[in-house]
């Protein structure tokens, strides 16, 4: 007898994905990995950065107002590590079957979505605050 995918069969919708979800889940870990490192690499560049802002700002005795620009290239950094995380919390979705899984992954897109969103409200708002 032929095992159709029909949604009736008591196979599951994914099935013919099944050979593939070790390679998918790979993936969406190598893709988390990436997002953790742009994050953490932006923490070194903007830690860099802010030390370079404060030894100037000692020595010139100016305003803080020039770590602006820390914050903006941190939150850059941390928005785009968000953005890979995101992309692999879509491929977890995609190959989960278990309804707890669906809500646990949604509800972390939701998260992180939300602050992309505001981290990137907050970026243009300093950008156009720090503009003359």
């Amino acid at each position: 007898m032929h095992n159709v995918l029909t949604p009736t069969n008591d196979m599951a919708t994914h099935d013919w994905l099944a050979p593939l979800v070790p390679a998918f889940e790979t993936l969406a870990l190598i893709i988390d990995l990436i997002g953790i490192t742009i994050i953490l690499y932006g923490f070194v560049v903007a830690l860099i950065q802010f030390i370079t802002v404060e030894l100037k700002r000692f020595q010139t005795h100016a305003s803080a107002s020039a770590c602006q620009s820390v914050r903006l290239t941190l939150g850059m950094y941390i928005l785009l590590g968000i953005e890979f995380m995101i992309a692999s919390d879509i491929i977890h979705t995609v190959l989960s079957r278990e309804l707890g899984d669906l809500i646990f992954v949604a509800a972390l897109v939701a998260i992180r979505t939300a602050i992309s969103f505001f981290l990137g409200k907050e970026l243009q708002e300093a950008r156009r605050s720090s503009e003359p």
